[in-house]
């Protein structure tokens, strides 16, 4: 089964509270299908930390905006041809995380630092882990699932 690209794909939201404060998790339930796939056995995890607008711990419009367009630039560096699969992305307390799952952590980097040539200085920290059963999306699509 083909894995969809992330841009055309459906994306579920789940919006919740952490220290009192909300929270925004997007992300792919059809990828629940591709849990734990052989193709992609680490997690990369890019944290952009922002100033938020107010106390909420959220972005301003202009910061979504900003974070929007640096997805849409993730996504096309990364996902066009499926060497990283954006799994979620998650908001709270002045950060975001885009979480893929990929392979190639060699042509993943260059990608990202030919993609980031034209933006440089940019909030933002890598970290790559080993996730070869999904396990941070297992513990989401789980947490997100229906009460039945």
């Amino acid at each position: 089964m083909k894995i969809e690209a992330a841009n055309t794909d459906a994306w579920n939201i789940a919006k919740g509270k952490h220290s009192e404060k909300p929270t925004v998790l997007r992300f792919r339930p059809s990828l629940e299908a591709h849990l734990g796939d052989e193709k992609y056995p680490r997690r990369l995890l890019i944290v952009w930390q922002f100033d938020p607008e107010d106390n909420s711990g959220m972005p301003s419009e202009s910061q979504s905006a900003d974070m929007k367009d640096f997805e849409d630039m993730l996504i096309q560096a990364l996902d066009h041809d499926r060497l990283a699969i954006l799994a979620f992305v998650f908001t709270t307390l002045g950060s975001r995380e885009w979480h893929f799952y990929f392979s190639d952590i060699s042509e993943a980097g260059i990608r990202i630092n030919q993609a980031l040539a034209a933006t440089p200085g940019l909030p933002i920290t890598l970290k790559v882990e080993d996730d070869p059963n999904w396990d941070e999306l297992r513990q989401v699509l789980q947490l997100c699932k229906p009460q039945s």
